[in-house]
Order: C-alpha cells, then sequence, then structure tokens
C-alpha cells in the first residue's frame, strides 16, 4: 500500500506545473557606457531625435524560452536638454487602443532612476512603437526634468 501511494505523490510532484523562469538584465557602467548601450538598443528601430545626455534600461524576462516563449518588459529613463523635447515629441506617435487608458509600471526590483507613481499622471504620454518597435506600453515624457520613460513589453 506504501509504494503505490508512494508512486501516486512522485507522479503529481512531476505533473505539478512550475512558475515560469523569471530574469532580468540591466545596462550599467558609466553614463557614456550607459548612453552608447541605450542609443544602440533606440537606434535598432529609428535614429534618435536628439542626443541623449544620460540612459537607464532594465528588462525583465518571464520564462526560458524552452517550453513556449518568453515574455520581455522593458523600462528606460532617458534625460535630454528640454529644447530637445520638441523634436523626441515630434518623432512618436499617440498611444494605440490596446495601452489606454495607460496604466503605471515599474520593475519588480526597483531601480532609483524610475519615476514614482505619483509623478506618473504628470507625464505626456505616446506610443512606444517608434523607439522600441513594441506596440504595448507607453512613452512619458516629463517637460518639467527633461525626462522620457519608456515602459514596453511583448506578450
Amino acid at each position: 500500500m506504501k509504494i503505490p501511494a508512494l508512486l501516486l505523490l512522485c507522479s503529481l510532484a512531476a505533473c505539478t506545473p512550475k512558475r515560469a523562469a523569471e530574469s532580468s538584465r540591466e545596462i550599467t557602467g558609466t553614463q557614456a557606457e550607459r548612453i552608447a548601450a541605450v542609443s544602440k538598443l533606440v537606434t535598432s528601430h529609428s535614429p534618435l531625435p536628439g542626443p541623449l545626455l544620460d540612459a537607464n534600461f532594465v528588462e525583465e524576462q518571464s520564462g526560458d524560452g524552452r517550453l513556449g516563449p518568453s515574455d520581455f518588459t522593458s523600462f528606460c529613463a532617458l534625460s535630454v536638454a528640454q529644447a530637445d523635447l520638441p523634436a523626441w515629441r515630434a518623432a512618436m506617435a499617440p498611444l494605440e487602443a490596446q495601452d489606454s487608458p495607460p496604466m503605471y509600471a515599474a520593475p519588480k526590483r526597483p531601480v532609483s532612476w524610475w519615476l514614482p507613481a505619483a509623478e506618473f499622471p504628470r507625464l505626456e504620454l505616446h506610443s512606444p512603437k517608434s523607439l522600441t518597435g513594441r506596440a504595448n506600453g507607453w512613452v512619458g515624457i516629463d517637460r518639467d526634468h527633461g525626462r522620457i520613460y519608456i515602459w514596453s513589453f511583448t506578450m
């Protein structure tokens, strides 16, 4: 009686679904190194509308790509001269229907450069597609501080 019960428990444990693997990668380094790395990511979709003064980036991956595709969520903060904000704004499209109404998002592991939830309502929001190639998410322009926040994801 013990052996069949043990076999049943083992087979149930083997069939229990495992949580998707999660990982993240952050672009670090000096200011110049971060600007170069983030510029390379953004310019793979379109040229930069203006120069960057600083840049930060973190991407979270859910799933390991083995038993189905992985999903990616990216967070990026760009610092630009306020005089360049009109060029950045002109390079972006309005939010797409699937992203309205927009919602606040933040990395799972907090980073000092990402905007707090309380500051989200003051952002001027646009589609991330022209900068990231992804249709989901938003680009938020903080006109007061010359910051551009980008949240995009796959699904």
